[in-house]
């Protein structure tokens, strides 16, 4: 439900046009006054009104005080936080000094992220900015991109778990930070969208269905966890020198292959919107759960180890698919009220 601020009466003038006043508080707040501009979006049968359609941004600083922040983990946390909420100069400061904790977490974000850079620092402090053209909302290929990064991931995961490759297992779990920098990335643009509608209009009709993107982006970003969670389990059984045995691991590949075509299908409806193909996404999960319910009656037969690992590997699959339809929802729910 909207809540309204106030009710005002529209009053006509010059015979054919009407006006409305705006509150002065709100005129007020926003840095306006007589003569300055504003927009005027039409918004499913709505007048939005916003301050500016001037693309630019505006500047937004986020200050981190790091006094008494130890832990490098919590650090890192609060500056991706700072980054998917829109602020687009991050300050890291200190009473003292900078010490190299904050230094190198405060680095190893920037090197994470995508489109920050270290514009100031002294003794004290360090400022990031955010180099983005807020008005280039790249949602679809970003999409696009993190979906083929995610089945790249998983199908190197599933090879080096037949190959029984430890380098290339690793190198899966290290490849994780793409998914999640697109993925953060994605979320940022969504909040940067929802503080300033004008930027709206400067997309077609497919970069507006980005409103959705920040949930599919999200489930991709889980897709990306399972097959690093693969790479963990294979490296455990190589470093315990235990082995699947060719009856589950065949099984265990062939749930693998069938997660990941769910999964290729869900993309593909995100972008056609179909709704009959998405709940058909939906429903083939079921013969997945089916499948990975005996795969998991077979791994508790197995030494502890391997019943361990297979599980978790398991799971993975299962959850893919899972994640899979969840796309497929969100994507009947939005497409329904774009087509009634």
């Amino acid at each position: 439900m909207i809540q309204l601020v106030e009710i005002r009466k529209l009053q006509k003038t010059g015979g054919a046009s009407f006006i409305v006043s705006l509150p002065k508080s709100w005129v007020e707040s926003q840095g306006l006054k007589e003569q300055s501009k504003v927009g005027i979006l039409n918004r499913d049968n709505m007048l939005v009104i916003v301050p500016s359609v001037d693309p630019q941004q505006a500047q937004r600083v986020k200050v981190i005080n790091v006094d008494g922040i130890d832990h490098d983990r919590f650090l890192f946390r609060l500056l991706v936080g700072a980054y998917v909420m829109g602020y687009n100069q991050i300050s890291i400061q200190s009473e003292t000094r900078l010490d190299s904790l904050a230094k190198t977490t405060a680095r190893k974000f920037i090197h994470d992220a995508i489109g920050l850079e270290i514009i100031e620092e002294t003794s004290n402090s360090m400022m990031i900015k955010d180099l983005l053209n807020p008005s280039e909302m790249k949602f679809k290929s970003w999409i696009e991109r993190m979906s083929q990064l995610v089945i790249n991931q998983q199908e190197d995961a599933f090879r080096a778990l037949v190959e029984r490759d430890a380098d290339a297992a690793k190198n899966i779990i290290a490849r994780d930070i793409e998914v999640n920098r697109l993925h953060w990335l994605i979320s940022r643009q969504y909040n940067i969208l929802m503080r300033n509608i004008a930027f709206t209009e400067m997309l077609d009709e497919q970069e507006r269905r980005g409103m959705n993107y920040p949930l599919i982006s999200k489930n991709m970003e889980r897709l990306g966890d399972y097959a690093a969670r693969i790479s963990e389990n294979n490296l455990l059984l190589l470093e315990k020198d235990a082995i699947i045995n060719k009856e589950i691991l065949d099984a265990v590949i062939d749930a693998g292959k069938n997660a990941l075509s769910i999964f290729r299908r869900s993309i593909d409806t995100f972008f056609t919107g179909n709704m009959s193909d998405a709940n058909q996404v939906i429903e083939s999960v079921n013969d997945l759960v089916a499948t990975c319910e005996k795969i998991e009656n077979m791994a508790i037969q197995q030494e502890t180890i391997v019943g361990i690992c297979v599980g978790y590997i398991n799971e993975a699959i299962r959850r893919t698919g899972e994640h899979s339809a969840d796309i497929g929802e969100y994507i009947i729910n939005f497409s329904i009220n774009e087509k009634s």
